[in-house]
């Protein structure tokens, strides 16, 4: 099959969940959009390809056993919305959620979490880790 049919939003954020999944830093430098906004579960930000790889750098190895688990990617207008599992042995981020994302047939340009009931900063705490 033509590799440009296998090219799609969901196909991206796919990628991106197997790229952090695998830890493969190459492959997310490759997905992450120049401007890429992260936002977690309690509304922090942070944006920049290059600030998002060295935070994803510090939670994979604050958080080694951190893994995204989908159940479904969907896309509805401009956004991809997924469902799943945070896996974890960290109690405070372990849980069902969903995520937000927008992205194009190649890039990834925006990643939201989203919780259920009180939540942790992840990018707070992994700015702590990082000093």
């Amino acid at each position: 099959m033509l590799e440009w049919l296998k090219k799609s939003p969901e196909r991206t954020v796919a990628r991106f969940i197997d790229a952090m999944n695998a830890r493969d830093f190459a492959e997310l430098e490759t997905l992450l959009a120049d401007n890429f906004l992260l936002i977690d579960d309690a509304g922090r930000t942070r944006r920049g390809r290059e600030q998002c790889l060295k935070l994803f750098a510090k939670a994979i190895e604050v958080l080694p056993d951190y893994k995204l688990a989908p159940s479904s990617i969907v896309l509805r207008g401009d956004h991809v919305l997924i469902s799943g599992k945070l896996l974890s042995t960290h109690s405070a981020i372990a849980k069902s959620t969903q995520w937000r994302a927008r992205a194009d047939r190649s890039k990834l340009l925006e990643w939201q979490s989203f919780a259920h009931g009180q939540t942790i900063s992840l990018i707070a705490e992994i700015d702590k880790a990082l000093v």
